[in-house]
């Protein structure tokens, strides 16, 4: 595989270097990029900031499977002046997947995953002084990030929602209806027969995950994952980080399907209907046009629960993606919102 995917400068320009050199760090910045050993086995952090006194803030990536280190290089660098940004391989994902071996995914489950991620916040809190993180979820990472509001709010600044997943099985149901709307609106005939052919999505039982597969798909290709674009070029985007190199990449493939496969009838059962409060602030970005956990469902959630603080903000011309969609917008909201309350805990 050429370095540059096929475009861009001419065969033999050294992506990576080029970049890395762009994201330089001040001397008195924070750059770890290794193991620690959580739930028996070694896991990837990549750990950034301008200022080590900078309030930590904590990515839980999506898929599940689908890690963000690899991308971080395309919207984190502004992040990191304001805050120390720790992107985490989970179980079962990139440079985790890698280094643990094909199989070890088998034995996933969405409390392995919680647990994993209490560790990894204590360890990073511990290691760098501090009493609290933020926390932000995307997508999967949304169910960790729930979860984790509920369970151990005394460890949050607050908990950040990017695609807030809300009730698996009635997000899929809003995802499939508005979808399906799409291409008949459109005339859409290879996905009409696509989509019609797995009804009643997802009220099949079983439900299988190639079901699913079809329906992101059209997802995908109606602009709902990233709204500017019919097919997004995730693996161009890995081709071109510092921290990644080819067998990350093929790592990453395997991975997110092997992880979501592991955890797939646990999935179809999340279910954040009941919530009603939380001891931690509560923020809520979501992309108007997002088809794979729509903002409807979102606004619905964040109306019914109760924080200390909270706002809920819906970018327009955004889908599922916002903080690669619309990064400007979202940095805008953590450091007008989120980092006042990571400054007043510290103080």
């Amino acid at each position: 595989m050429s370095s540059d995917g096929g475009s861009g400068p001419q065969p033999g320009f050294d992506w990576r270097k080029a970049i890395a050199d762009n994201q330089t760090l001040p001397a008195a910045g924070v750059e770890d990029h290794r193991t620690v050993r959580i739930g028996g086995i070694d896991q990837w952090v990549s750990v950034r900031g301008s200022h080590r006194d900078n309030p930590l803030l904590l990515f839980l990536h999506g898929g599940p499977g689908s890690p963000m280190m690899g991308e971080s290089w395309s919207f984190q660098r502004p992040w990191e002046d304001f805050f120390t940004v720790v992107q985490w391989d989970q179980r079962g994902a990139g440079k985790t997947y890698r280094s643990n071996g094909r199989g070890h995914e088998t034995d996933l489950t969405i409390d392995l995953m919680q647990a994993d991620a209490e560790d990894l916040i204590e360890h990073l809190l511990e290691r760098y002084g501090q009493q609290r993180l933020v926390l932000v979820g995307h997508s999967w990472g949304t169910v960790l990030g729930m979860r984790i509001a509920l369970a151990r709010p005394e460890l949050l600044h607050a908990y950040v929602s990017i695609g807030q997943v809300v009730n698996m099985r009635r997000n899929e149901a809003v995802s499939y209806r508005r979808t399906l709307a799409i291409a008949r609106e459109r005339g859409d005939l290879e996905a009409i027969a696509d989509l019609e052919a797995i009804a009643p999505y997802p009220d099949a039982a079983p439900l299988p995950m190639s079901s699913m597969l079809v329906e992101r798909r059209w997802v995908e290709a109606y602009g709902g994952m990233i709204h500017a674009l019919a097919q997004d070029d995730e693996v161009q985007r890995l081709r071109m980080s510092p921290l990644y190199d080819e067998f990350d990449i093929e790592a990453t493939e395997h991975g997110a399907l092997a992880s979501v496969e592991a955890l797939w009838t646990e999935l179809m059962c999340i279910d954040f209907d009941e919530v009603r409060s939380l001891d931690c602030p509560f923020f809520v970005i979501a992309g108007a046009e997002d088809l794979a956990t729509p903002a409807e469902l979102a606004r619905e959630m964040f109306d019914q629960i109760e924080a200390p603080h909270g706002e809920y903000i819906e970018l327009p011309r955004v889908a599922h993606y916002a903080f690669l969609e619309a990064p400007g917008v979202v940095l805008v909201k953590l450091v007008q919102l989120v980092l006042p309350l990571a400054s007043v805990d510290r103080v």
